[in-house]
């Protein structure tokens, strides 16, 4: 699918790596499967980029605390299904991993 991406995207170049990525040059998202750095070439900005990613952590910390707040209550593990359970506690897994990817990418660009 390199060719779609590269189209789609409206891309120069995509180069997959394995390895970790630094915010140095570019902009770095990140989820829990994956880190997406974005190159700018001398576009980048990074008194933009450090606003974005404060508002980034701020929504997932809130997203974190609500879903701990939910899981802690005995009466929602009492009465929701296994499975939404499960969901919940993996997502919130997730989020923490996604919420300690872009603190370390906000203390790399400060």
């Amino acid at each position: 699918n390199r060719d779609a991406l590269l189209r789609l995207g409206a891309l120069s170049s995509l180069e997959i790596i394995s390895g970790r990525l630094n915010s140095e040059g570019g902009a770095v998202r990140s989820n829990a499967q994956f880190d997406l750095k974005i190159i700018f070439g001398d576009a980048a900005d990074k008194t933009t980029e450090a606003p974005k990613l404060r508002k980034e952590i701020e929504r997932l910390a809130k997203d974190i605390a609500s879903k701990r707040a939910r899981l802690a209550d005995d009466s929602f593990r009492a009465k929701a299904p296994a499975e939404i359970v499960r969901a919940m506690e993996a997502t919130l897994g997730e989020r923490e991993i996604e919420h300690g990817k872009i603190l370390e990418r906000l203390k790399q660009l400060e």
